[in-house]
């Protein structure tokens, strides 16, 4: 009967191993996993912020061969103005 105790003790000294064992490697995954949940966010992030910065230059793109763009860049930064139109100059600001 001595021999059965040994054996049974070893027995449940083993799977209580393994359990222990399993435990450990089940929390060290789960961290593993909650990193690159959160890393996978943060570049999900990244990429519609540069999936709309994207749109945006995209958008300019398009506006900078239009004639109201150059109209635009004409008044504003040369100072011109068409035939017959009259200039006011807010001396306030």
């Amino acid at each position: 009967m001595n021999k059965r105790k040994k054996k049974s003790a070893l027995g449940t000294f083993a799977v209580l191993g393994f359990l222990v064992y399993f435990a450990y490697t089940m929390v060290t995954q789960q961290s593993m996993i909650n990193a690159k949940n959160k890393e996978l966010a943060s570049l999900q992030q990244k990429i519609n912020s540069v999936k709309s910065e994207n749109d945006e230059l995209r958008k300019k793109k398009e506006m900078l061969d239009t004639d109201e763009y150059y109209e635009k860049v004409a008044r504003e930064k040369l100072g011109m103005v068409k035939p017959g139109e009259k200039v006011f100059f807010d001396i306030n600001k």
